[in-house]
């Protein structure tokens, strides 16, 4: 039976933190992989991301990356800033955000070994690698700030509405979600020209976004949010809200591919598909573990 997708989906099976290599098929699925990350209690990954036959875990408890190469079936890691968060590639080197120590480690992926630190605002989150613009972005949790880096020297900075959380880039453009507290917490997803550092508008959400990715395929941006429990579809050419899809339970992340878009639901233990043509839920799969965060391999 020909399989939908492949995702790497990290998780919890009894007691222990697992990261599984998984082929979907229809509302079922096979496990190709599984890999033992430890205890529960003694391990916390805060993302995770594909790259050729690896995927990469950013555990913020240990203040490790680990790299796990399913065709060889190894496992390395290497030890990074305290509290490493979100991380990105360009080329052979990965930077990793690490949140308590203020700074972005840099992994040469050929030797997978630390090789610089480069000085960071307070609290980075995420890293983003511009190739056209060959920079380096760091959103800054507690400045409202984006920092742009050319040769791992600060040139630039943008001022970001709310806390800045996660970026991804669409076209001229840096599209940032970020918090905004007042009593309650709102999420924001801020869409900034890059060139100029203005923001261009911003899209308010009730409640707190947990994830977001981007389909360049299909101009749309999608944000799963854990208060209302809702997938929102956003046009990233005319910058609007164009449907809403509830999920219920706790969605935790979310991955997008061809034809579905795949949310884990740690309250409900599954993952719901998400026709990425008609926008509803069109299956959902129910797992044997309760997952958390999620990326499509192929």
């Amino acid at each position: 039976m020909k399989y939908d997708d492949v995702i790497s989906v990290t998780g919890i099976y009894q007691g222990r933190l697992m990261l599984f290599i998984i082929e979907l098929q229809g509302e079922d699925y096979i496990c190709r992989k599984a890999v033992n990350l430890g205890k529960e209690e003694k391990s916390a990954v805060h993302s995770i991301m594909n790259s050729g036959s690896s995927v990469y875990l950013a555990d913020s408890y240990n203040n490790k990356i680990y790299k796990y190469d399913y065709a060889s079936n190894e496992l390395c890691e290497e030890t990074v800033g305290r509290d490493p968060r979100h991380m990105c590639i360009n080329m052979n080197d990965m930077y990793v955000a690490n949140f308590e120590s203020d700074n972005i480690s840099v992994i040469d992926l050929c030797s997978f070994a630390l090789t610089e630190s480069i000085p960071a605002g307070i609290k980075p989150h995420d890293v983003l690698y511009s190739q056209d613009k060959n920079m380096l972005y760091a959103c800054c949790y507690e400045e409202n700030e984006i920092i742009g880096y050319s040769d791992r020297e600060p040139v630039i900075r943008f001022t970001t509405d709310g806390m800045p959380m996660h970026m991804l880039w669409a076209e001229d453009s840096i599209i940032v979600m970020t918090y905004f507290i007042n009593g309650n917490v709102h999420s924001k997803i801020n869409f900034i020209d890059a060139e100029s550092g203005k923001i261009e508008k911003v899209l308010t959400l009730e409640g707190m976004a947990s994830d977001l990715e981007i389909d360049y395929l299909k101009n749309r941006l999608y944000v799963i949010n854990i208060i209302d429990k809702n997938l929102y579809v956003i046009d990233t050419s005319k910058k609007e809200i164009i449907k809403t899809v509830f999920l219920g339970g706790y969605p935790e992340s979310l991955t997008a591919g061809e034809k579905f878009i795949y949310v884990t639901n740690s309250k409900k233990n599954n993952i719901a598909a998400v026709d990425s043509d008609s926008l509803n839920v069109s299956k959902v799969i129910a797992l044997d573990f309760s997952p958390c965060c999620i990326k499509i391999i192929n």
